[in-house]
């Protein structure tokens, strides 16, 4: 059974992140190419609108993962602070810390993925419209 503070440090919201960032890149990379192969005007309108409320979402969605970052930066402060007070023992603040250090990693990854994804929004401006 999963101990309660490794269940409260899993990064959920970032792992939601990462499928909407996946899902918005498939519908970018469909409304790319039904440009290409030339489709009727009104499912390239369809197609453009969720490229564009899909960007928004995602984008929106970093919000979530910015304060979840936060916490994790909290839960880890409060382990150094047990662990300086003496209320855990030295092996269980390295594996509370190493399970903190991957749900970092991941956010962490997240964020970026969601920084180059703004970056994209910002230099595609006229393309992405509502």
């Amino acid at each position: 059974m999963r101990d309660k503070r490794e269940t409260w440090s899993t990064p959920y919201l970032s792992y939601i992140g990462f499928g909407l960032v996946v899902m918005t890149v498939m519908v970018n990379l469909i409304f790319k190419w039904g440009i290409e192969q030339r489709w009727d005007m009104g499912s390239l309108m369809l197609l453009s609108l969720a490229n564009a409320l899909s960007l928004l979402f995602t984008l929106v969605w970093g919000i979530f993962g910015v304060l979840e970052f936060a916490m994790l930066r909290k839960q880890r402060y409060r382990i150094k602070l047990r662990a300086g007070r003496g209320a855990i023992d030295p092996e269980e603040q390295d594996k509370q810390i190493r399970i903190l250090k991957r749900s970092m990693i991941i956010n962490i990854s997240y964020i970026v993925i969601l920084l180059c994804q703004l970056g994209y929004v910002i230099l595609n401006w006229d393309e992405i419209d509502i």
